[in-house]
C-alpha cells in the first residue's frame, strides 16, 4: 500500500484529483493531504471527487502550517467536517506533533468513533503508555510514522498490519539550477511489507512547506523512473538551459527542460512508464506549448503516483 503525502496547495490537489480518475480505485494508493490553505473549497472538491468514487484518502484535521499556521478556524473546519461526514471512505487523520496531548488524541478518537481514522506521528513525545492504549483502538486503521521520528520501541507496540512509514526521499535544492542528473529515490516499494502495511513519501515536492515565490531563474522537471538495472525508484532532473534571471521567459525555459525529457523518454519508456502526465508533457514538447508552472508541478506529482501505482500493480 502506497501513501503519497501532499500538502493542500492547488497543484497538489489537482494532482490527487487527476490520480483519482485512474490510480486510486485499485486500493493500492491512499493519498494523505495536509491542508495548508485557509479557503477549503478546493480541498472539499477533492474530498467529494474521491468520496463519490468510494476511494480512500486521509485528511489531516488538525493542520498547523502555511495559511493555517494558527490552527483550523471554524470557517475552515465546519465545511471540511461536513465533507468528511458525507464521504465515509475518506479518513480523518490526526497529526501527533510536539504539544499534542493524550487528551487531544482522545477527543479526536471520540469525535470519529464510528468510522475509520488514522494517527500520524512526528516527534510527538508521547509516552509508551499512550501508544499501548491507542494501539488497540479498533477504528484506527493506520498508525503512520513520519520521517522516522518515532522510537522503534513504540512502533513495536503497533500491529504490523497498521504500521506505515513515510520518508522524504527527495533531495531538495535551494535553486532549480542546482538540480542535475539522476538520483536514487527509494527501494521501499520493494521492501515495505517487511516493516508494515505500507510506505509513503512526499512525492517530488519534499516535506518542507514553501509558500509563494516569484518567476524562477531556471525551470526544473523531476521525473521518477524505475531502474531496469536494480528495480529501485530513481528521479531524473531535467533543467532548462537558461538558468539566470532575466534570460529567456519562463515558458521558453519550460520547453527547454521538456525537450531534454522527450529526448530521453523515447529510448527508456519502459523505465518511465506511460500515463496521462507524461503524454501531456510530450504533447507540450511537440506543440511548443507552455501550460504554466502549476500544471508542471501537478504533472510531476501525478506521474510519481502513477509510476509507484503501476509497479505495485504489475511489478514493472
Amino acid at each position: 500500500m502506497y501513501f503519497p503525502y501532499v500538502f493542500g496547495r492547488s497543484s497538489e490537489l489537482l494532482a490527487i484529483r487527476s490520480s483519482s480518475k485512474s490510480y486510486l480505485s485499485s486500493g493500492v494508493v491512499t493519498p494523505i493531504i495536509e491542508p495548508i490553505v485557509a479557503k477549503p473549497a478546493a480541498l472539499i472538491k477533492s474530498i467529494k471527487e474521491m468520496g463519490e468514487r468510494a476511494q480512500r484518502a486521509i485528511i489531516i484535521t488538525n493542520p498547523l502550517q502555511g495559511e493555517l499556521k494558527g490552527g483550523a478556524v471554524a470557517a475552515w473546519a465546519g465545511p471540511v467536517d461536513a465533507a468528511l461526514a458525507a464521504h465515509p471512505t475518506i479518513m480523518p487523520g490526526f497529526l501527533c506533533r510536539p504539544g499534542v496531548t493524550s487528551a487531544m488524541i482522545s477527543t479526536f478518537l471520540t469525535k470519529y468513533a464510528n468510522r475509520e481514522v488514522a494517527l500520524l506521528y512526528l516527534n510527538s513525545g508521547l509516552p509508551d503508555t499512550v501508544f499501548q492504549s491507542i494501539a488497540s483502538v479498533p477504528n484506527v486503521s493506520y498508525h503512520i510514522a513520519l520521517q522516522g521520528k518515532v522510537p522503534s520501541s513504540q512502533l513495536a507496540l503497533i500491529p504490523h498490519s497498521k504500521r506505515v512509514y513515510i520518508y522524504d526521499h527527495f533531495n531538495k535544492q535551494p535553486r532549480n539550477a542546482d538540480y542535475a542528473g539522476e538520483e536514487h529515490f527509494t527501494d521501499k516499494h520493494i521492501s515495505f511489507a517487511e516493516h508494515g502495511a505500507g510506505f509513503g513519501d512526499y512525492t517530488i515536492t519534499g516535506s518542507e512547506v514553501q509558500l509563494g515565490g516569484g518567476p524562477p531563474a531556471a525551470v526544473a522537471v523531476h521525473i521518477t523512473y524505475r531502474s531496469g538495472a536494480d528495480g529501485n525508484l530513481w528521479v531524473q532532473h531535467f533543467v532548462s538551459d537558461d538558468t539566470d534571471m532575466g534570460v529567456g521567459t519562463t515558458g521558453e525555459k519550460f520547453l527547454q527542460a521538456i525537450a531534454k525529457f522527450a529526448a530521453e523518454y523515447h529510448g527508456r519508456s519502459a523505465e518511465f512508464g506511460a500515463n496521462a502526465a507524461l503524454s501531456d508533457y510530450l504533447q507540450n514538447h511537440n506543440n511548443s506549448h507552455f501550460p504554466g508552472l502549476p500544471k508542471n508541478k501537478e504533472r510531476q506529482i501525478q506521474h510519481h503516483i502513477a509510476r509507484v501505482h503501476d509497479y505495485l500493480m504489475t511489478g514493472h
